[in-house]
Order: structure tokens, then C-alpha cells, then sequence
């Protein structure tokens, strides 16, 4: 392979990882995990690995500073890593669920960090299956595509050009990205008139990521796809999906501090069901913030993220950020970093970090011979905030993984939380004073 350079997706991915390590955490590692009814051969694990090096040589390439910006170049390895680990016993899973977070947890240099890592976690006749990887390399549905052509993809990978990032870069002139630029300025300041809520302000320091996975069988799911559908319309899920957890921070007690709820999510550029772009980063980002007394009324609420959300797409907003992604990826690491989440008057922007990536595409039924019965992911998050909510549907089932530092959270205010999600997900919580 030859020197690639970071798109301005994957550089605000990177400056992300810079703001985690500054926190004292690991950095910006995320993981798909895969769980498997049986063990898979080693050996075929380890040819699927080394076949998919040799199609994808970018996927065991190093991350290198190339003047003032970042390039991935080529690196010695034939293969992607992979690990195995055997658990005396973990009939629930959690044993597991803990080595996973334990691998996730590694101090590893940015320069020395491979993209990908497959480990297989095994016990008692069934086993995790879990794609790690630095998340400069790609976004979460790009993750998906890797396991499908590590493992159900035989046929040679025809990469379009340009990706989707780039090609939406080469089609605006220099007064359009200018005046994209312009729009998103301004609706940043715009949600900068208000103070965040974060969930809670603790000076401790940040301990190390952990995780709370609560799982809806498909008839809860199909009730919750419904209340979304009537709430937030029928591409509004991400949205309905936020506005629940809105409502269940302030049902669980988040800080007094904060007058409005401000949360950023990705807006995918891929096509639905491409099965290219695998590597790199194709999201933009828009915001679905409300003000904290609007939060207490579900009608207002999803009224106003549904109204707000139409009015960014209207006013291409959805792709305003590119140009300001593109000149941040100029800027040192640390003042990138303190710009995004910061407003004028440093207080963290996001009061939490979200990420809907809906059913998998493809979704693999069997992986090296092995039922696939179950999937979950999990994210590093920075501190602050301190908490992610990470939602994914598999088999029709939908699973929220609740990813949050350790020491800033205490055991029974998550537990309240997560209670007040699903309620507030099938429309059962009693309405607010």
C-alpha cells in the first residue's frame, strides 16, 4: 500500500482519541463483539485474518504524523492480530463481557496501534468473538463490513473512488464549502446559547471504561420501532432513541447545572446496504438538543427534535460540518480538540455520547461455522461527559450498551437510569411534575 492520509472524519475520530487519553483512558478504542453458540477453529480464524490482510493492506497499516496532519503507512504485519483466550467458566457471559472491557482498557501508542484485532473469548462450549479496532480507522458500520468480508465474502473487493467524504469535498467549489462552513458556525453558536446538562460533575479522576448492556426481545423491540415511528416518524429512531434518554437523565437526576440537553450524532454517507466503503470514516454530524423544561413533556420533546431535525437537513447541515471537519484536521490535536467540545465559555458541549447503528448489514447468521446468537458493541467516551449510549438492533432484537467510566457513576443512579430508559422506550414512565 502507499501513504494514505486521514479524511476529516477520521482526523475528528483521532482528536477524539487525543481528548480520551488526556482524560487518563486508553483511548478512542471501540469493539463489535459477536457472541457464538460453539468455538470456531482457530486456524480458520487465522487464514480468515491473513486472507483479508492481503485484499485490505490498510487494515494492519500504522498510524504515522506526516507534517500537520496524519497518514496511515505501510506496516511489517501479513495479517491482522488475533488472539485466543479460554475462561474456566462463564455460563452468563459476563466473565467475557470483563475481558473484553479488559482488552478495550490497554494503553497502547497511538504509532503502535493496529486498526483491527480479532479475540476469540471461549467457555463451556460457546464463545465471543469480538473485532476491535482504533476507531481513526473507521467508523461502526464499517466494522460490520469487516466481519462480513473476513468471513462471508470470498470475492475480490472493488473499492469505489472517490468515498464518500471525498466525493462530496470534490463536487463543492470554495464559495459553497465556505458558505457550508458559515451555516454550521452558526447554528454551533446557536446551541451555544445554552449550558449543557451533563449526567453528573465528578473531580475524581477518570477510572477506566466500563458496561451496561440491557437487551429488548422482539416483541418489546417492535413496540419500542412503533412508539418510534408515531414520535419521530419513520427515519426518526435516532432521534426518538435520544429524546428517551433526555427523559430518563432527568428522571435518573442528572446535575442541577445546565440548562439544555445537546447531543451530537453521526449522520452516515454511506449508501444503505453498500458493502464499500470498509476503511475509513463516511459520517458527518448534526446536534438534537432541547432545553431542560422542554424535556418534561414527551409530545413537546419529540416535536421539537423531529422540527429540528427537518430544518437541518433543509438547510444542509448534515454536510455543513465537512468543511470545518476538513480545516480542523489542520490544527494542533489539543486546540482541535478543546474548539469541539468546548463552548465559548468552556463548558463541555455534549451531555452525552449516542451512536445508532441500527441492524447489521449484512447480518451474518453463522461466522467460521458458528451460530451467531447475539452482538453488542461498546466505545471508549471521554471524561466528561463520562457516559455513551451505543444502540444496535441484531435478529430483530435491540440491545443499548451503556458505556461509562467506572468511578463516575455510581451503581445505583445507572440502574435507576437504565430503568427509566425502558420506560420511557415502550411510553410507560409516569409524566413528569
Amino acid at each position: 500500500m502507499t501513504l494514505q492520509r486521514l479524511n476529516p472524519a477520521d482526523h475528528f475520530t483521532l482528536v477524539l482519541d487525543h481528548e480520551i487519553r488526556k482524560s487518563g483512558l486508553a483511548g478512542n478504542y471501540c469493539a463489535l463483539a459477536m457472541e457464538l453458540d460453539g468455538v470456531p477453529e482457530h486456524a480458520e480464524i487465522a487464514r480468515c485474518c491473513s486472507a483479508f490482510a492481503k485484499r485490505f493492506p490498510l487494515a494492519v497499516a500504522r498510524l504515522s504524523r506526516q507534517g500537520r496532519q496524519y497518514a496511515w503507512v505501510p506496516a511489517d504485519a501479513d495479517s491482522l492480530p488475533f488472539q485466543v483466550c479460554t475462561l474456566d467458566n462463564d455460563a452468563d457471559g459476563a466473565a467475557g463481557q470483563q475481558r473484553l472491557l479488559t482488552l478495550v482498557n490497554r494503553v497502547v501508542p497511538v504509532s503502535a496501534s493496529a486498526p483491527f484485532e480479532l479475540h476469540l473469548i471461549e467457555s463451556a462450549g460457546r464463545s465471543l468473538l469480538a473485532l476491535c479496532w482504533f476507531h481513526p480507522a473507521a467508523d461502526a458500520k464499517g466494522a460490520e463490513l469487516v466481519l462480513h468480508h473476513l468471513f462471508n465474502d470470498p470475492q475480490p473487493a472493488r473499492q469505489p473512488l472517490p468515498l464518500p467524504v471525498d466525493h462530496l469535498q470534490q463536487q463543492w467549489g470554495l464559495w459553497r464549502k465556505l458558505r457550508l462552513a458559515r451555516q454550521a458556525v452558526v447554528n454551533i453558536h446557536r446551541l451555544d446559547r445554552y449550558a449543557s446538562v451533563l449526567p453528573l460533575e465528578t473531580q475524581s479522576p477518570a477510572d477506566r471504561l466500563a458496561l451496561k448492556l440491557v437487551r429488548y426481545d422482539a416483541e418489546q423491540t417492535a413496540q419500542i420501532m412503533a412508539h418510534a415511528r408515531k414520535h419521530t416518524g419513520m427515519t426518526g429512531t435516532t432521534l426518538y432513541l435520544i429524546g428517551c434518554m433526555m427523559r430518563a437523565l432527568e428522571a435518573a437526576g442528572a446535575t442541577p447545572a445546565g440548562n439544555a440537553y445537546c447531543v451530537p450524532y453521526a449522520v452516515n454517507l454511506r449508501r444503505r446496504k453498500a458493502l464499500f466503503p470498509v476503511l475509513g470514516n463516511q459520517v458527518s454530524f448534526l446536534f438534537a438538543q432541547a432545553e431542560r423544561d422542554m424535556v418534561h413533556s414527551r409530545e413537546l420533546l419529540f416535536a421539537h427534535l423531529r422540527d429540528q431535525n427537518r430544518a437541518a437537513i433543509r438547510q444542509g447541515l448534515d454536510h455543513a460540518m465537512l468543511p470545518l471537519m476538513q480545516a480542523g484536521s489542520w490544527l494542533a490535536l489539543e486546540k482541535y480538540g478543546r474548539i469541539v467540545r468546548n463552548s465559548p465559555t468552556r463548558r463541555e458541549r455534549s451531555s452525552f455520547w449516542f451512536s445508532y447503528t441500527g441492524d447489521m448489514e449484512p447480518e451474518p447468521e453463522s461466522i467460521a461455522g458458528c451460530r451467531v446468537r447475539g452482538m453488542y458493541q461498546l466505545s471508549q467516551v471521554s471524561s466528561p461527559p463520562g457516559l455513551g449510549l451505543l444502540a444496535s438492533s441484531f435478529h430483530g432484537r435491540l440491545v443499548l450498551s451503556y458505556n461509562y467510566i467506572n468511578n463516575q457513576f455510581q451503581t445505583d443512579w445507572l440502574e435507576r437510569l437504565t430503568q427509566a430508559m425502558t420506560a420511557e422506550l415502550l411510553d410507560l414512565a409516569e409524566k413528569f411534575p
